[in-house]
């Protein structure tokens, strides 16, 4: 059964070739991990082209890595995450230090061998809150049609 978004088909003949992408146990489970992934692909898509960043023309004609790369711009544009501070660091590692020993010594990692990773940790998690608060608007404003949990 096709998916359609915003009174676009999504026909099963792409669901299907992006089920490669998507392991699952079973053939429904893959099948619908490949339909939510293409109705996230073309929800932004279409806000790239609704920002401007890519016309619905050319949209039609992209290449899987030039989408991808219209896809990337896209959230540059609208994500922004601040860097955390030294301060939320320190309070991350200070109420954590069970996820920072070593198991050689069985010892707690000092702080600033471990404040790279604490910082990058934060970083990801603040994208991915973002992005996903991002997704969830998207999909909340869309009308999406076939798609069964």
């Amino acid at each position: 059964m096709p998916v359609f978004v915003n009174n676009c088909e999504i026909s099963d003949d792409q669901v299907h070739a992006e089920m490669i992408n998507h392991p699952a146990p079973d053939l429904n489970s893959a099948r619908l991990e490949a339909a939510r992934a293409l109705v996230v692909r073309h929800l932004l898509l279409e806000d790239a082209v609704a920002r401007e960043i890519i016309s619905g023309q050319e949209v039609e004609t992209l290449a899987e890595e030039q989408a991808e790369a219209v896809i990337q711009q896209l959230l540059d544009s609208i994500i922004t995450t601040p860097d955390p501070d030294g301060e939320t660091c320190v309070r991350y590692y200070e109420q954590h230090k069970d996820h920072f020993i070593d198991k050689k010594t069985d010892k707690i990692l000092p702080y600033e061998l471990v404040k790279p990773h604490i910082k990058q940790y934060l970083e990801d998690k603040a994208y991915h809150a973002a992005f996903h608060a991002y997704l969830d608007g998207l999909m909340a404003k869309a009308e999406i049609v076939g798609l069964a949990a």
